[in-house]
């Protein structure tokens, strides 16, 4: 995409894109009648399951300070919009979402979040380390230019994930044990210095 398409994708995005609410509300709907977006698979439908009751879980717990409240709120710009890339069988993204929605609600950001799979062109505009890692967000100010962008996990997350993908025999099931402990230990701090960081 050169600029000009990009922009016109970016803003068609944010006009078509699900709330946080309407987003959490479908995967919690996708879960109870066993569907999932994507392709139908078994372990797709059970991941699903997974991120909607790790949604609602941090949803129910999760109680920012004021202070990381006033800080995120101070660094937004002006009009400034969030996308993010997702898909509800995506484990980090029902780890990260309820926290960001949490966010943006107090900073008064425009947050949207749209398939990966049914934008794989855009997608393509914001890859990591060449690949479609989700969730990704894409921060936008008023004219659709790109502020930055965030994604898939925490930092520390991140380099522990490079490290498992390094070993000859990496086992993707050990892994998601793995994540899903240290989201529980780490309770959103991580993200939240990350987000301090990506917002200067």
């Amino acid at each position: 995409m050169d600029t000009t398409q990009r922009t016109s994708a970016l803003r068609a995005a944010m006009a078509n894109g699900q709330t946080y609410e309407q987003y959490s509300s479908m995967n919690k709907a996708m879960a109870k009648e066993g569907t999932t977006t994507g392709p139908q698979k078994p372990s797709y439908v059970e991941y699903t399951k997974l991120s909607a009751a790790r949604m609602r879980r941090w949803e129910k717990i999760y109680k920012p300070a004021q202070s990381l409240l006033d800080n995120i709120a101070a660094r937004t710009s002006e009009n400034e919009q969030w996308l993010v890339f997702s898909e509800t069988w995506c484990g980090d993204a029902a780890h990260n979402l309820p926290f960001i929605a949490t966010w943006a609600e107090h900073a008064g950001v425009e947050l949207r979040i749209i398939l990966r799979d049914e934008n794989t062109e855009l997608m393509e505009e914001f890859l990591t380390n060449g690949g479609r890692s989700i969730p990704k967000l894409v921060r936008l100010n008023e004219q659709f230019d790109v502020l930055g962008t965030w994604g898939p996990r925490p930092t520390p997350l991140m380099e522990e994930y490079a490290k498992w993908k390094a070993e000859p025999e990496f086992d993707y099931k050990k892994w998601t044990l793995f994540a899903q402990d240290w989201y529980n230990k780490d309770k959103g701090a991580s993200l939240e210095a990350d987000f301090t960081a990506l917002l200067g």
